[in-house]
């Protein structure tokens, strides 16, 4: 008897990637990188806005990455004021801002006097929140002090103030006293301002689940220093 030949299973051909999913593959690279892909990111999603209907992103961004709405609100404003500006200002510059400038800029957080200095900045190295936060201060205009009074004065005022017995003990006595000088105010622990916000977007961080922060460009001795840090700071507040 013959021996009944097996027949080969059929293997479904691949199913081919669409300018969609190429664009995703890349999203999820720079995602893995450094903070300096940011613009590249912003510029992909840029792009991915072209291949789908209107109310349609939303929904590709969350089947696609562990990535806040808002998040990717910033990449795209990010890009889109780098481009904007690039006629004045090179790319290779932008890289110098750290990200949350860059978002500080795209935003308009700035007024164009600290962003036109914060831009020149880039030209001599990095420059991060410290650093902004240094130029904005610098730049930020003197408390006017009140100097309204008009010397000259209203001759009918004075007139009236000669008349008043009262008025004229207080014009012919001694000046009053003065009282001591404001102490200046503390400097800005810039420190204490970024760990607070650390702390507060770990807070909110902490209704998601943790597995899908496992992809962090962060290593595990990364972390553990981090939380070692944590712990310290937790000792030294409690006593």
């Amino acid at each position: 008897m013959k021996k009944k030949k097996k027949k080969k299973k059929k293997t479904k051909a691949p199913q081919r990637r669409t300018e969609l999913d190429r664009i995703a593959a890349k999203v999820l690279t720079k995602l893995r990188g450094r903070t300096r892909n940011a613009i590249e990111i912003g510029n992909l999603l840029i792009e991915s806005r072209k291949h789908l209907e209107h109310g349609e992103w939303q929904s590709w961004l969350a089947e696609n990455f562990d990535l806040a709405y808002q998040t990717a609100l910033n990449y795209v404003s990010a890009a889109e004021y780098v481009e904007r500006k690039g006629k004045s200002q090179t790319v290779g510059h932008f890289d110098n801002l750290s990200p949350t400038v860059l978002y500080w800029l795209a935003a308009g957080h700035c007024g164009e006097q600290e962003e036109a200095a914060i831009l020149a900045a880039t030209r001599k190295g990095r420059v991060d929140q410290d650093a902004a936060w240094a130029i904005r201060e610098k730049l930020a205009p003197p408390d006017d002090d009140d100097d309204d009074q008009d010397h000259g004065g209203d001759q009918g005022g004075e007139t009236a103030a000669a008349e008043d017995p009262e008025s004229a003990a207080i014009l012919d006595g001694p000046p009053p006293a003065v009282p001591p000088p404001a102490p200046n105010p503390p400097p800005t622990d810039f420190a204490m301002r970024d760990f607070d916000e650390a702390i507060s977007t770990l807070k909110q961080l902490q209704t998601r689940q943790s597995t899908q922060f496992a992809r962090t460009i962060h290593s595990a001795d990364d972390l553990e220093k981090v939380e070692s840090f944590i712990r310290v700071v937790k000792e030294a507040r409690k006593k």
